[in-house]
């Protein structure tokens, strides 16, 4: 059984090139992220009513190391994938005026459903230094403003874009992750071009 120790913990800053977490023992190291997109991959034309339905969603989360996996020295690694479950065009109230946040409401949302699998693998506290790796699924829900000629017979292909991931470990067995998502919605033509292939350990 896992018995808790208590470990210093610092405060650590990073530049926007490198991935940096506080590890448990104080230290802070760079941190591998997989799954992240290539932000020039997303593109917007100008003249597009597309262009328009997009959001990012910030996704919280405090990971728990199964009872089963030893403790954690360091994170070395984080493979991140999305997957939309669901997607559906719904009615919502229509405002004449934008809200404090420049918001203003068509009359019509997207609301999107969707999971934030991840593997963490992770070097553990013990004599060896095993590496380990243990997987999360994490739900997320966003919604999409829409033009207000849209239709409840509309389809919409929702692209991903996982633009960042900050990783720290609180403690021995937790870990806190967040996720910023960007999400694009486009009418749907004939068909959704296909999901790509999760990222390869």
């Amino acid at each position: 059984m896992s018995t808790t120790r208590r470990r210093s913990i610092m405060s650590c800053g990073c530049n926007n090139h490198t991935r940096c977490s506080c590890q448990p023992n104080g230290c802070p190291s760079a941190i591998q992220i997989v799954g992240l997109c290539d932000p020039s991959t997303i593109t917007f034309e100008g003249l597009d009513t597309d262009d328009r339905n997009w959001t990012e969603v910030s996704i919280p989360e405090v990971l728990h190391i199964p009872p089963q996996k030893p403790d954690i020295e360091t994170i070395d690694k984080v493979f991140v994938q999305v997957k939309i479950l669901s997607k559906r065009v719904i009615r919502t109230p229509i405002s004449t005026e934008e809200n404090a946040e420049g918001t203003k409401l068509t009359g019509w949302k997207l609301v999107i459903e969707g999971v934030v699998k991840q593997k963490v693998v992770y070097t553990a506290w013990n004599a060896v230094q095993s590496v380990h790796s243990a997987h999360f699924t994490v739900p997320f829900s966003a919604f999409i403003i829409l033009p207000g000629d849209t239709t409840e017979e509309d389809r919409f292909c929702v692209e991903t874009c996982v633009e960042d991931v900050f990783v720290k470990a609180i403690n021995d067995r937790e870990i806190f992750k967040n996720v910023t998502l960007f999400l694009k919605a486009t009418k749907e033509p004939p068909f959704c071009p296909p999901v790509p292939p999760p990222p390869t350990p």
